[in-house]
């Protein structure tokens, strides 16, 4: 009856007598122990000799029990040919000691695969968590509740100039009161994220340095799917604007050179013209010719005011934008570059629909057209050639609203498929020591802060087209 009941239990029982000798062995003992054969009536020490070495967990615990009297519980390996991690229990009793033993190998295993998994987890959680606080840009958590600071690394404090303990608690806008902040943030918990957005403006504990930053904004979700947070990075690029601005300024004065040489050309002419004139007039015998030639010399003097005129409405930097037509934005650079087109011997065609005036800085996009035309002119060969001056009304093809659309089209040299992919990059020159690689970089940020679009579209030994197009209502300062 009692073997009955050994056998149905799912341990492995073992009886040893007083020396050790199996004298019972369960179902369970035989189907764990069966490698080693038929052991029932054996030493315990003869059947499993890698047992019986004086410092292993079964001959101390087993001889404890024995001699002492009391039970003994312990986890040991037993080699081959079992190969396997046992439990065992031993309790003393009057003839020797009974063992209650499982095979727990597999679950030994998947518990050291855990505690390796979590050991592998616990080491990215700490890589993250440096990665997060030394990160080369601002991160941070916000909640939803008034967008609190949750988290943020060092860099995201940095931008304030304190630690991140100072700040966690405060709410975005007491830290950074920028305006139109706090409705990006009420976008991304609606839902939507920001991405590479341009944010511009000061921070509390420094009101009096204006900063650029680039930032992305995103909600974070919960298991079920509500958002329960924002996360930010933001990229500060200060410095990186302040250098642009200073290269705009330095690439316009270089083009203020260029565009007084062009000038002092231009009335070079009519001032020797007036000069000879006036020898004329005051060498002269008879009031009539006087007149004459005096006649003359007003009018070449008209032709130096009317350059000069120009000239001025070139360079005047307006304070707010000004509404003006296509055509006289064309004209006014073609009248300053009259003697280059000359010299270069260009035929110019002009095309000007009768369109309504864009509201825009006119100066700036003045300086984008002359920029076009003096690459087109350098791009002529020297026999001269086409060069191609338009404005027309059009339409944004995703959005429909009405665009101006300024053309300059050469048919010169052209530009390479490898040069077209660069040529919008600073300092990218094909000019070598003449260029500073300046001038369509600015003139695509100039066009992109009218909302524009600077678009070119060039074939070898065809020429080139680049289009300006301009938002009726796009200038936002």
């Amino acid at each position: 009856m009692m073997s009955q009941f050994f056998d149905a239990t799912s341990d492995a029982i073992l009886f040893l007598n007083r020396d050790f000798v199996i004298t019972f062995m369960n179902l369970r003992a035989k189907e764990i122990l069966a490698p080693r054969g038929h052991i029932l009536g054996i030493s315990l020490w003869e059947a499993f000799p890698s047992a019986a070495v004086p410092d292993s967990p079964y001959w101390v615990n087993y001889h404890r029990s024995m001699n002492e009297g009391v039970a003994t519980r312990f986890e040991a390996f037993y080699g081959d040919p079992l190969n396997l991690w046992f439990d065992v229990h031993a309790l003393p009793s009057d003839d020797g000691v009974i063992l209650f033993f499982r095979d727990v190998t597999r679950g030994r295993a998947n518990r050291e695969a855990l505690e390796l998994k979590s050991r592998e987890v616990e080491q990215q959680l700490a890589e993250i968590a440096s990665l997060y606080r030394t990160a080369p840009i601002g991160l941070a958590l916000f909640d939803l509740d008034d967008y609190h600071y949750v988290r943020l690394n060092d860099r995201q404090a940095a931008f304030f100039g304190l630690k991140p303990e100072e700040i966690v608690g405060r709410t975005l806008t007491e830290m950074a009161p920028i305006e139109g902040l706090r409705e990006l943030f009420d976008q991304v918990a609606a839902g939507t994220p920001v991405v590479n957005f341009p944010l511009e403006g000061t921070v509390v504990t420094d009101p009096d340095n204006y900063r650029y930053w680039t930032v992305s904004y995103f909600p974070v979700t919960g298991q079920d799917g509500t958002i329960q947070g924002i996360t930010a990075a933001s990229l500060e690029i200060t410095q990186q604007k302040k250098a642009e601005q200073a290269l705009m300024e330095s690439e316009k004065l270089a083009a203020v050179g260029r565009l007084a040489a062009s000038i002092a050309h231009e009335i070079n002419n009519p001032l020797e013209s007036v000069t000879n004139l006036l020898y004329l007039a005051r060498h002269s015998t008879r009031i009539e010719d006087a007149q004459e030639f005096i006649l003359q010399a007003e009018t070449e003097l008209q032709r130096v005011a009317h350059i000069t005129s120009q000239t001025l409405r070139f360079h005047k930097q307006a304070s707010s934008p000004q509404e003006i037509s296509g055509k006289a934005l064309m004209e006014s650079v073609r009248s300053v570059f009259h003697g280059k087109l000359v010299n270069a011997s260009a035929t110019v065609k002009e095309r000007h629909q009768d369109v309504p005036p864009v509201r825009c800085f006119e100066g700036e996009i003045r300086q984008v057209i002359s920029n076009l035309v003096g690459n087109a002119l350098d791009a002529m060969p020297p026999g001269g050639g086409d060069l191609l001056l338009r404005s027309r009304k059009a339409h944004d093809p995703q959005t429909g609203a009405p665009m101006l659309v300024l053309t300059v089209a050469d048919n010169g040299s052209g530009i390479p498929k490898e040069v077209r992919e660069k040529i919008f990059r600073p300092f990218y020159t094909t000019k070598g020591i003449v260029g500073t690689g300046l001038g369509l970089w600015i003139s695509q940020e100039i066009v992109d802060r009218h909302h524009g679009k600077l678009r070119v579209r060039s074939r070898e030994g065809k020429g080139t087209v680049f289009t300006i197009a301009l938002p009726y209502d796009a200038v936002n300062r």
